[in-house]
């Protein structure tokens, strides 16, 4: 499908809604108009950052911006449809999907209040700022492909250490050690693989830990840092 494929979808569909429709009026794709209401339509056969940048520009002379994609498009991208959503809604630009010669209002444009956004994620910036003020190691590099060492990891290693010095412990005794609240959840749930209960309510490291266990050396022992020489 190319661009002009999409023109007269998308033109019938805003006659059908009472607009007079042109094509490339002054370098935009499709420009419309209702009494004194302004419409200006992008079209792009594949979603791109310069559909976006158009749309951008388009918003300073017309009353409401839609960008125009194919089907095809919005499903080579279906991993990252919800973004491109998401990043239009914030840009207030609406979108127009058209399917062989139908095309379709997928959102329209408008205002978009911020507020309701974050008092829908309000629960994620609770975790989030949990994660940040729990967590103690400042060992993940921003931007690294590497894991991440999570506060819960981090726990799961403090508890972890104290355990390969005990050999055989119970949550409590650990808990005391390391000042951990959750340290039974940690032991029973054993996502890591690192626990083995030997009988109730006593555990010992698994054959994976006590390999993995050394590689965390600079999060359970604070003298680490002062052994390594300084450049």
């Amino acid at each position: 499908m190319e661009e002009k494929d999409l023109y007269g979808p998308i033109k019938e569909l805003l006659v059908e809604q009472g607009f007079s429709v042109k094509g490339e009026v002054n370098d935009i794709d499709i420009f419309a108009m209702r009494k004194d209401f302004s419409v200006a339509v992008e079209l792009k056969t594949s979603i791109t950052l310069k559909l976006i940048y158009q749309a951008i520009e388009r918003q300073k002379i017309a009353d409401s911006v839609f960008v125009g994609v194919p089907k095809e498009a919005i499903a080579a991208h279906r991993d990252s449809y919800k973004f491109f959503v998401t990043l239009l809604k914030r840009l207030e630009i609406g979108l127009i999907i058209v399917d062989q010669n139908l095309a379709k209002v997928a959102f329209e444009s408008g205002f978009y209040d911020l507020s309701i956004s974050k008092a829908r994620n309000k629960k994620k910036k609770e975790l989030l700022i949990k994660e940040f003020t729990t967590r103690k190691n400042e060992k993940n590099i921003g931007g690294s492909k590497g894991k991440t060492i999570t506060a819960y990891k981090e726990s799961v290693i403090k508890i972890a250490y104290q355990l390969s010095k005990l050999r055989v412990a119970n949550a409590k005794e650990l808990q005391d050690l390391t000042q951990i609240d959750n340290v039974s959840s940690i032991l029973q749930k054993n996502y890591d693989g690192w626990f083995n209960r030997v009988n109730r309510g006593n555990y010992e490291l698994t054959e994976l830990a006590l390999s993995e266990l050394p590689q965390y050396r600079e999060i359970y022992d604070p003298e680490y840092e002062d052994e390594i020489e300084p450049f």
